[in-house]
């Protein structure tokens, strides 16, 4: 009889987990146990897959991917799942029942509490804490990283992750009233807002310049609340030069920084003030004017292109030791300085010109990754000054400043290539050569933080590296009419800028990366496909911890590099055949993982030029063709000329081929995933041919059309219109 009762019990019991509970009362149960809970949805995909449901009683987040996506705040929600805890945080994990009750109704009303009310008492729950102070105030939010601050004397922290709305955007420099969930990690309670609408204060936002010239330049800003129009500047952050007061009231700001000098750069700080006192300014940031420089682009790759996609400029590529030639082409034309921030090097022959260069005058510095072989500094005997920087993470940049204080010689060299023998002759790299010295500028106030010093001497305790450093250079350069945005990792949220150009894009987005770990960027390429935006991309690294690579592959046009040579790059394409919409090119040194953008020295550029971006795509249809269609595209093939019109097609095209020979050929019709979607045979005569292509059963889209002769083919863009 005791044992029956025993077994009862714990019937009762295992009926009582099972049963609907509040989630007070849930929060109380054991892991393991299988509790229903109902409540409301109070936060979408601002922290990433976990949501956060509320009731009466309580808070309670539940993780489980694939349900807490399809919830968005509002969302009065039933869930059955087990209890957990992670890092601490009470959870509700493996959901194996939920429902979506209604949509649309009121989230819980913020509980009025004070930082050292952050606890057990209140976690999971919307509260709000008045009269907040933030540390770091002036500055921006940064993803995965906490921000501490003040009210009436006690002190918290905010949790922003990467992904958060608030990325990028201005932390308050003034009190204001701050709301969020309450969390926790390893016993550290932390505040998670969920966008700027959890701020409430006066502030200034959105803050960017526009129109630059030699001259002058605009910036723009909003504020939220009625307000006058301000804007100090200076060449130090004193802001020496004064203040321009625009009067009025207004949400929407403007101002016209004019009589400035070229290639010079500003600390500007815009505030707003209104009828009542009320005032509220943006942090100091530092803006460039235009430069009298050449604006010279020169971009380089190391292996083929298929020039088949050229919209007038043929990209170039440089073999072998070729590009390692070129680049020795600019160490010996430099006349004063050569700046080198490398992650590492085995090539003698670089160390050796650079060497050179000091005989004859020219002031080298040298910067390497601490903890990297560097065989060539060893090797070489280095003549100039060089520190190994970063150990805690990596010096990972892959740059180059020659005569940065010069109007006319000044050059910038960037990209993904290493200076190692792999990098340069077998791994697929770009490289991309700036004559601006606004550019050079910039490059050389972030070499001279990591270097600790301006002279030629480092001053060791002044290095900063990591995240030791300042979001202290300009983002945005008008370089001879082409617009550049440049970013320095980690101080400068590059992955928001990298999310931000994807945002931009209407009609392609093509990418090559080694490695694919940041699921913001995942996140944007899933948000321009449901724009309509046609995917491509290829990814070396499959198998890295935490690769997007299968989620990727699998809903779009998205594959490995099994191939010889590793994907290298760095870079993607966004509408490079679309020249009426903003075509730019993102490339650099920065992968995209969590390391590159929270602890990793590098630097990333975002060219907005047509001609540019179509450069690039002449190396991605290269790099896919290899590895989709499996066909040896060639520039041409002597005896043989082929034009294809109309292009774009609508129900049909005509292959028009001159040829000295006669022969057999197959004509191809694919997708860009490299589906054969027609193919039929032809026999060329020697002169000339025309063959009709019947197209009425394609959608609309882009193609490639091939003439295919043994082991080579011509190939060709093709669009399709209905």
């Amino acid at each position: 009889m005791k044992y029956l009762s025993t077994l009862v019990l714990f019937a009762l019991l295992a009926m009582n987990a099972n049963a609907q509970t509040d989630i007070a009362d849930a929060r109380t149960y054991a892991q393991g146990a299988t509790v229903t809970i109902t409540g409301i949805v109070t936060n979408g995909d601002e922290f990433g897959p976990i949501r956060y449901v509320e009731d009466s009683s309580g808070g309670l987040p539940f993780y489980t991917p694939s349900v807490g996506e399809t919830m968005a705040p509002g969302d009065n929600v039933t869930i059955t799942g087990e209890m957990g805890e992670f890092m601490g945080l009470i959870q509700v994990t493996n959901v194996s029942a939920s429902s979506i009750n209604s949509s649309g109704n009121p989230l819980p009303g913020p509980q009025d509490v004070t930082p050292n009310d952050l606890g057990a008492d209140t976690e999971a729950e919307v509260v709000r804490i008045n009269n907040v102070t933030f540390e770091d105030g002036g500055g921006q939010f940064t993803g995965n990283t906490t921000f501490n601050f003040t009210s009436n004397g006690e002190t918290s922290q905010v949790f922003v992750r990467s992904g958060n709305p608030l990325v990028g955007t201005d932390i308050p420099d003034v009190p204001v009233n701050i709301t969020g969930i309450v969390s926790q990690f390893n016993g550290d309670y932390q505040l998670l807002m969920r966008g700027a609408s959890d701020i409430d204060g006066n502030f200034v936002q959105d803050v960017t310049q526009e129109n630059i010239t030699t001259t002058s330049f605009d910036v723009n800003w909003t504020s939220n609340f009625m307000s006058d129009t301000k804007i100090s500047y200076g060449l130090t952050e004193d802001l020496e030069l004064g203040t321009m007061d625009l009067g009025g009231l207004s949400l929407d700001h403007s101002a016209t920084l004019s009589g400035l000098d070229p290639a010079t750069f500003y600390w500007v700080q815009v505030t707003s003030e209104g009828a009542n006192g009320a005032m509220a300014s943006s942090p100091k940031r530092v803006y460039t004017t235009q430069s009298e420089s050449s604006g010279e682009f020169q971009v380089y790759f190391n292996n083929s292109v298929d020039v088949s996609v050229a919209d007038g400029t043929e990209a170039e590529f440089l073999l072998a030791g070729d590009i390692e030639d070129k680049l020795i082409e600019f160490i010996d034309n430099a006349d004063s300085t050569i700046d080198c921030a490398i992650y590492n090097i085995n090539r003698v022959r670089l160390v050796q010109a650079l060497n050179s260069a000091v005989a004859r005058g020219v002031a080298v510095r040298y910067i390497a990754n601490n903890g990297t072989l560097n065989s060539a500094l060893d090797q070489g005997m280095p003549t100039f000054p060089n520190i190994s920087v970063n150990g805690g993470a990596l010096m990972h940049n892959k740059i180059f400043i020659f005569d940065g204080a010069s109007t006319d010689n000044s050059w910038v060299m960037s990209g993904s290539m290493n200076m190692t023998a792999q990098n340069i002759v077998d791994d697929f790299n770009n490289v991309v050569f700036i004559q601006d010295e606004a550019l050079a500028k910039a490059y050389t106030w972030e070499f001279n933080e990591m270097w600790g010093s301006e002279t030629d001497t480092p001053i060791i305790f002044n290095i900063l590296v990591g995240d030791q450093k300042r979001n202290n250079t300009p983002h945005l350069f008008n370089i001879n009419g082409i617009y550049v945005e440049s970013y320095f990792s980690p101080s400068d949220n590059t992955t928001n800028a990298i999310t931000n150009a994807m945002g931009t894009a209407d009609d392609n987005i093509d990418f090559a990366v080694l490695t694919f770990t940041m699921n913001d960027i995942r996140d944007a390429l899933f948000d321009a496909d449901d724009r309509g935006v046609e995917l491509r991309g290829l990814i070396e690294n499959t198998s890295d911890i935490g690769s997007d690579f299968d989620v990727l592959s699998a809903a779009f046009n998205i594959t490995d590099h099994p191939a010889s040579g590793s994907i290298h790059h760095k870079y993607a394409i966004i509408d490079a055949m679309s020249p009426s919409s903003d075509p730019q090119v993102i490339t650099g040194s920065h992968n995209w993982s969590a390391s590159a953008e929270s602890s990793n020295d590098e630097n990333t550029l975002i060219i907005h030029n047509a001609t540019i971006a179509n450069l690039y795509l002449q190396e991605f249809t290269a790099r896919w063709l290899g590895q989709i269609a499996n066909i040896e595209t060639v520039t041409f093939i002597p005896g043989i000329d082929l034009n294809v019109y109309p292009n774009p097609a609508v129900d049909y095209t005509f292959l028009e081929i001159d040829s000295e020979n006669g022969f057999d050929a197959t004509v191809q019709v694919w997708t860009s995933n490299g589906k054969i979607v027609k193919e039929q045979k032809m026999k060329i005569a020697s002169g000339n041919n025309k063959e009709e292509i019947e197209l009425s059963n394609l959608s609309s889209g882009s193609y490639f059309i091939s003439i295919q002769i043994e082991d080579k083919a011509l190939v060709r863009p093709l669009k399709v219109v209905r």
